[in-house]
């Protein structure tokens, strides 16, 4: 097998973009961000604060030979590409100490033939470039430091970060690697040698076998399973990866979809804790925390097992927006979660059954204000709240103009978009959703509990109205004839005294089977998984699946969902506009779940720590959630190619710098707060193991988990730049460049776009 045609990741705008935006927000590429400084190749990496974590430990000069076989979180396996690649030339990243005001002179030999002599006069890491004609996996390259001596107390000597060809890098620590002490010829005659290091303090010879290219790289197969599941999932784990080798794509989701589904997964949670006493209920609990739902949120995304329905549950989370953002949701904790389990209930359902369920939960019905709904009333002139109505309509189901299957708007005979609904499909839809209030026993259904009635949050008991879907209040609906869509193929007429119930199936009957609806919800869930930008055909693919599953059946999500994820254009790159800019939360668990976070309380408890990236869970700032679908950053190649990137949004330049520091602070101490610590942490022991025997087999780890093998080699030499930045010396050395190496990969323009 070869491995895939990857395009580079350079060439793509959303890439660019995000560039752009990095750069803007440390001044230019010049001024780092608070908590981090600028490394010598203009990459940033963090502080000393990160090298001063516990870890491993070595000393400066000391050889470093861990066993190969015990670095890699992921069991190694062959690579399908070839070997016999051929090189123009190799980098050798050096610097020296100088004496006499003369510095270390290097020469470098392939196979025996000296290709270029330099002298090495830089104090830090610098490249130095030789032809390297004719290299190929199983040369002997050799890095020779000729002229050792020690004038007045000034120690002239060579140190060598790294060699590379472009594709492979060699650290001199690696096993295999001699360090051959001697001059002229006794540089190599192999009778005093050492293991490689980086310090050469005498005159010798570094000698490398040169390595196959492809000597770290993982499978085809295992490339596409990570970058199929960075979009099915809330980032790829091991295990993950190792279950994909042995079944399909297909497989994989058709078992996802069957898994049950746990229906109060939210709703328990709070339960537990209002069951921990008064003091953790709403209105006057001096311990009740609505975050205690974004915290199940995270709970759920790093460990649950079923990832496919919370990835799709948060998706329809950003389409159907109830907001904890909103005052008036503070004490309902349990009402909102009961909300978010109708969403994950609902996932792999019939989008109709999943529409009443949003129209009828409470939470929605306060979040939009069409809990108490007044109906019309002439002599007050009151009329009843549009809210609900209009976002049902816009946002929710059909948007504001007609569409072609494809999802290209339809045009009218002067070429204009037709309108999906006007003020008079508004006002009607409000009057549908008049009368409806908290679900209290029947008998309860008074005027004065529509009003003012408002169910016990503190219940703990089976009495639990605020979990309850809206009831219809006698004699609080309107009764008079609704018309919506008058004049068009859709329309409904609703009788005079149709029942609230009736008249609520009806138009969500309605609603569900208009035409749009397939286009609508299908290009947003393509560009909540894949792509910002699908092409017309991906649109129809899917809306042809919304409309019908291939058993004559409409509305069927799960459906939908496969043929999202399993659509040509989710599993090939073919385009320099295929991707999505990744969004925080998913960053966030991208780390979580690739790099085996734990949560030291077992309920990953952050909260506040995603603010400044402008995203945190279940806290959308209006009802067109974080970002719209259809934004278009101003001005730049976006703007100008008609493309949209909708998570542009919320990055701006205060975004941008409050990432390099929650990435940096994610690494060197966690996220959350319990107990007077990080909640949330990773260890990277594995990863500094690598580090020891060869960075470059972190490269190739990274490089599958983060980018699912479209990690350019301008990022590679920018990761391997920034770990030999930590000095050799450094406490925990290995560690913290492991630490640098995660922290240069996940605040690249590279990485912020999913392709």
């Amino acid at each position: 097998m070869n491995r895939p045609t990857l395009p580079r990741p350079t060439r793509n705008r959303l890439i660019a973009l995000a560039a752009s935006a990095l750069l803007a927000a440390c001044g230019g590429g010049d001024a780092p961000a608070d908590g981090v400084t600028a490394a010598e190749s203009s990459s940033n990496v963090p502080s000393a604060r990160i090298l001063a974590a516990s870890g491993d430990s070595s000393s400066a000069r000391a050889s470093r030979t861990a066993n190969p076989g015990t670095t890699s979180p992921i069991p190694r396996v062959e690579s399908d590409t070839g070997s016999k690649q051929v090189a123009t030339t190799v980098t050798v990243r050096a610097y020296g100490s100088l004496a006499g005001n003369v510095g270390p002179v290097m020469a470098v030999r392939i196979d025996g033939v000296v290709v270029g002599t330099v002298e090495v006069r830089a104090i830090a890491p610098q490249d130095y470039v030789f032809s390297a004609a004719g290299l190929i996996a199983g040369s002997r390259v050799d890095v020779v430091f000729t002229n050792d001596d020690l004038i007045h107390g000034q120690d002239r000597n060579l140190f060598v970060a790294y060699v590379t060809d472009g594709t492979s890098f060699v650290a001199p620590s690696e096993p295999g690697v001699v360090y051959d002490a001697g001059g002229g010829e006794g540089a190599f005659d192999g009778k005093n040698t050492l293991p490689g290091q980086e310090a050469m303090w005498f005159s010798g010879a570094l000698r490398i076998t040169w390595p196959p290219a492809d000597r770290f790289a993982a499978t085809t197969r295992d490339l596409e399973s990570s970058r199929f599941l960075q979009q099915a999932t809330f980032g790829p784990t091991i295990s993950d990866l190792q279950r994909l080798r042995t079944r399909s794509f297909a497989q994989w989701i058709d078992a996802q979809l069957a898994a049950p589904v746990n229906t109060d997964y939210f709703v328990s949670y709070i339960q537990s804790k209002y069951n921990m006493g008064t003091a953790y209920r709403p209105f006057g609990g001096s311990k009740y925390d609505p975050d205690w739902v974004g915290q199940r949120f995270w709970t759920g995304a790093a460990s649950g097992s079923d990832q496919l329905r919370r990835r799709m549950a948060f998706a329809l989370h950003k389409i159907f927006v109830a907001s904890q953002a909103d005052a008036n949701l503070y004490h309902q904790a349990r009402a909102f979660a009961a909300y978010l389990d109708a969403l994950h209930r609902g996932a792999f359902g019939n989008f109709r059954a999943l529409l009443e369920d949003v129209a009828l939960s409470p939470a929605m019905g306060i979040y939009l204000s069409h809990l108490r709904n007044m109906k019309e009333d002439a002599a007050t002139n009151r009329l009843p709240d549009e809210n609900f109505a209009r976002e049902l309509m816009q946002l929710f189901t059909i948007g504001l103009h007609e569409l072609n299957l494809d999802g290209t708007d339809r045009l009218d005979a002067s070429g204009r978009p037709i309108e999906t609904y006007g003020n008079a499909d508004v006002m009607a839809l409000a009057k549908v959703f008049t009368g409806w209030s908290w679900g209290y026993d029947d008998r309860l259904l008074t005027d004065f509990n529509f009003r003012w009635g408002t169910p016990n949050p503190k219940s703990v008991g089976v009495n639990r109205v605020d979990i309850r879907r809206m009831k219809p209040y006698p004699g609080m609906a309107s009764i008079a004839e609704r018309r919506l869509f008058a004049g068009k193929p859709n329309e409904l007429v609703i009788l005079p005294n149709t029942s609230p119930s009736d008249s609520v199936g009806m138009a969500l009957d309605t609603l569900f089977n208009h035409p749009n609806v397939g286009p609508f919800i299908g290009r947003q869930l393509i560009q909540q998984f894949v792509t910002s930008n699908p092409s017309p055909g991906y649109v129809a693919r899917v809306a042809q699946v919304f409309a019908n599953n291939g058993s004559g059946v409409r509305g069927d999500l799960g459906a939908v969902l496969r043929a999202v994820l399993l659509d040509t254009e989710a599993r090939v790159v073919s385009t320099s506009n295929s991707g999505k800019v990744r969004e925080p939360i998913l960053r966030v668990t991208h780390w979580m779940r690739s790099f085996d976070a734990q949560s030291a309380s077992g309920e990953f408890q952050i909260t506040q720590e995603l603010t400044g990236l402008g995203q945190r869970p279940n806290l959308m700032p209006s009802v067109f959630s974080f970002f719209r679908p259809g934004y278009v950053p101003a001005g730049g190649a976006l703007a100008l190619a008609g493309l949209g990137s909708p998570e542009m949004q919320i990055i701006d330049e205060s975004s941008t710098a409050a990432w390099a520091n929650s990435m940096e602070l994610m690494l060197r101490e966690g996220i959350g707060w319990s107990g007077g610590s990080r909640d949330v942490t990773v260890s990277l022991a594995a990863h500094g193991e690598m580090v020891a025997t060869a960075p470059a087999a972190l490269l190739a780890n990274l490089d599958l988990m983060l980018f699912a093998g479209r990690m350019s080699s301008e990022l590679r030499k920018s990761v391997m730049d920034a770990m030999q930045g930590v000095p050799d010396w450094a406490p925990s050395r290995n560690l913290a460049r492991a630490r640098v190496a995660i922290y240069v990969a996940m605040t690249s323009p590279e990485y912020l776009v999913q392709q």
